[in-house]
Parts: C-alpha cells; sequence; structure tokens
C-alpha cells in the first residue's frame, strides 16, 4: 500500500526514480514496464474514472480483470522489498485512460 510504512526492515533506498504516465488503448494490453533486475520500487496509481488491470507477467497474458485491479480515481499497487518483482508489468483497460507510475533502482 502506498504510503504506509513498513514493521520490518530498514528504509528503503533508490538512487534512481523515473516518473511518468503509459497511455492505454481501449482493449488493447501494453507493457508499462520492462523486466528489471535493479528494480527495487515500483508504484501504479490509477487517475482515471474506469478500472485498470495491472498484470505481473507479458501483455500477452493480459485480459480486463484477470490481474490486479486498480480501481479508478486513485486505485494503486505497489512492488517493494516485501513482494519485490523484476519482470515484466502490463496493463489493459476497456476504454482509453492513462496509468500513472514510478519505478526505482538500486
Amino acid at each position: 500500500m502506498i504510503n504506509n510504512t513498513q514493521e520490518f526492515g530498514g528504509v528503503a533506498k533508490f538512487s534512481n526514480c523515473t516518473n511518468a504516465d503509459k497511455s492505454l488503448t481501449s482493449n488493447i494490453s501494453d507493457v508499462v514496464l520492462n523486466a528489471n533486475s535493479s528494480r527495487s520500487y515500483a508504484a501504479f496509481v490509477n487517475n482515471s474514472s474506469i478500472d485498470i488491470t495491472i498484470i505481473l507477467g507479458d501483455k500477452a497474458n493480459a485480459a480486463v480483470g484477470k490481474g490486479i485491479v486498480l480501481k479508478p480515481r486513485g486505485g494503486s499497487y505497489e512492488i517493494n522489498s516485501n513482494n519485490l518483482y523484476i519482470g515484466k508489468v502490463s496493463a489493459i483497460a476497456t476504454n482509453n485512460c492513462k496509468l500513472s507510475f514510478v519505478e526505482c533502482i538500486e
């Protein structure tokens, strides 16, 4: 969860973060982040008015509602040291929209 502190472990440290957004086209899956073995943090926020589905994997495996569903107007998902995933992250939505994200590396 974004902005939640961790009960265990130290403070996460990053040397470089990329902040961006990804335009999604109606019912067409797309890669949001490529696999990155240096990833130590990523966050995704849905500021649109429709659900966006995040897939931990390639866009070929994407289907609406078959993954991590980010609800409209602030739904979010975070990759951190507790659930570190360094593979591709893809997304799909039923209408055109934008997905905001940040990815940080060591």
